[in-house]
């Protein structure tokens, strides 16, 4: 846990008092959040509500962090000068009996009733990070991506942007861009919208300018041509297609571990209980020199597929985790628009079913307020849909052939032959998600969008 104490204290700019909850114990374990506060320098740091000015309170801190047995103790010098007729350490026992009274006495160890010192704030952190196997050399190089991220930041042009990556070019990969993705995550669930979006744009001016965003384009670029050659595999199967088959695709992606995820991705609802069971068979029955490639591909496939079920739960998980920020913000629908990346099929299932449990509860608050965050996504994602992906859902939507065709008729003129290409992404969209009837509607649409086209 971090353990607040209440007290009040005079803003450092318009000197109005407030009341701060100042945190003295922090535990890694039981509260994450408190470390990375501590880690990240912000700990006991308090935005005036008079002027908005934000106040550093310097306060001694117990650092405890059991699963590494880890007990520091940091009294700032500030804080023993100002504490006349008290000595360092009657402030540390006075934490460590702080403590004790949070731990149960059976899990008490040896290492609690002598903990570490740090000087400094700073000092307290160095020898944290040390702990988690950060070394000196990783903590610069991280200092350097965030005093770069914040250069960007203050650039006023795209022009200066422009001019800072390509002077920072070999600086800028795989790791400075998860930077700038943490930091945009972090102020977007603090509700500074503004820097969020700021660093959102920031992302793209890096993809657009480096080396590093044009060799990130490459890769993506040759990844959808081997998705688009494993989706036509799988199109090209006959409709009685047997599991056989399938077991016959997988193992001619034996050596190449790319396309053979690309089809677990695409397909890992056809790989059931059933599936598995007669690749069994045909390992059982295949010659012995065929068996360690069949065997591995079966093995593989189960590791995927393992794969992909803790990446759903991550997933799910985050999409939650947002959903609690958008019921808690004052201005959700702002919040989503600067966070559209983060609306997908995951985040609507999350939302859906907390509007459900919310009216199987018949708490009307909380339905409320998920049902108004419902209608801003849906709102937001017609902003940022294409004008022919939402002519296409729109149609998608439609129940009887006749409305479709004039709905056809009436708008097809704003459209040329690329509403086709797009509505071959959809298709391949709804086959991955398993969607049968809309794909048939779907190649209803096709139809009549090529005849009126052409």
């Amino acid at each position: 846990m971090t353990t607040p104490n209440q007290t009040t204290i005079r803003c450092a700019a318009c000197n109005q008092p407030f009341a701060a909850q100042v945190r003295v114990l922090v535990d890694a374990q039981a509260d994450p959040q408190g470390k990375a506060l501590l880690v990240s320098g912000r700990l006991n740091q308090f935005p005036c509500p008079h002027c908005g000015y934000v106040n550093h309170v310097l306060a001694p801190v117990l650092y405890h962090d059991p699963a590494k047995e880890l007990l520091i103790a940091c009294v700032p010098m500030e804080v023993s000068m100002r504490s006349s007729g008290t000595s360092e350490e009657k402030i540390v026992g006075d934490l460590l009996n702080e403590l004790t009274r949070t731990i149960p006495k059976e899990q008490f160890r040896a290492y609690m009733f002598s903990p570490k010192r740090a000087l400094t704030m700073q000092g307290l952190i160095d020898q944290i990070m040390e702990a988690d196997g950060i070394t000196p050399d990783m903590v610069k190089a991280h200092r350097a991506r965030v005093e770069l991220i914040q250069k960007l930041l203050e650039a006023n042009d795209e022009v200066t942007i422009k001019q800072l990556i390509e002077a920072h070019d070999s600086e800028i990969n795989q790791a400075f861009f998860q930077t700038v993705t943490a930091m945009g995550q972090r102020l977007a669930m603090e509700g500074r919208d503004d820097i969020a979006q700021l660093l959102a744009d920031i992302q793209q001016d890096i993809l657009m300018y480096s080396s590093f965003g044009r060799e990130l384009a490459a890769q993506r670029q040759n990844y959808e041509a081997i998705v688009r050659e494993v989706f036509e595999a799988t199109q090209a199967l006959p409709d009685d297609a047997t599991y056989d088959d399938l077991i016959a695709v997988a193992v001619r992606y034996a050596d190449d571990d790319v396309r053979l995820q690309v089809l677990v991705s695409l397909m890992h609802k056809a790989f059931d209980e059933d599936f598995f069971a007669r690749f069994t068979q045909l390992i059982s029955k295949a010659p012995l020199t065929a068996r360690d490639k069949l065997q591995f591909v079966y093995e593989r496939i189960k590791q995927l597929l393992g794969m992909i079920q803790e990446q759903d739960r991550q997933v799910l998980e985050r999409a939650a985790q947002f959903l609690q920020i958008l019921v808690k913000s004052p201005k959700p629908r702002e919040l989503i628009d600067a966070n559209i990346e983060l609306i997908d099929n995951h985040f609507m299932a999350v939302l859906t079913t907390n509007i459900e449990d919310a009216q199987r509860r018949q708490d009307l608050r909380t339905l409320n307020a998920l049902q108004e965050i419902y209608q801003h996504v849906l709102s937001v994602l017609q902003e940022h849909m294409p004008s022919e992906l939402r002519f296409i859902n729109e149609l998608l939507g439609v129940a009887d052939d006749a409305t479709m065709q004039q709905m056809i008729a009436q708008q097809i003129g704003d459209y040329d032959e690329g509403l086709l290409s797009i509505c071959d992404e959809v298709e391949k969209i709804l086959a991955q998600q398993g969607h049968n009837g809309a794909l048939d509607r779907l190649a209803r649409i096709r139809e009549l969008l090529q005849q009126h086209l052409s």
